[in-house]
């Protein structure tokens, strides 16, 4: 589940990667989606339930960025020729 989860969450967040993501998996990339749904739920947890720990509010948000630009990168350099 938290591997579909993530999918959809980057589809979402990255709509002009949508059809690469929708057609691409591997396992890397599974456990990469399913970081990804974790990284959220947690960020999205903390802004909810402890609105004033700005700073791991904020290490929540760098990472979900660096999963971004992770899956970025990935996606890219397979669909080169």
């Amino acid at each position: 589940m938290g591997k579909e989860a993530g999918r959809r969450k980057l589809m979402l967040r990255l709509p002009e990667l949508r059809g690469a993501l929708a057609d691409q998996y591997s396992e890397a990339l599974g456990e990469i989606f399913e970081a990804y749904d974790l990284a959220t739920n947690a960020l999205e947890r903390f802004q909810k339930q402890h609105p004033g720990q700005q700073t791991l509010i904020n290490e929540y948000e760098q990472i979900c960025r660096e999963i971004e630009q992770e899956v970025v990168g990935l996606l890219l350099k397979k669909t080169e020729p």
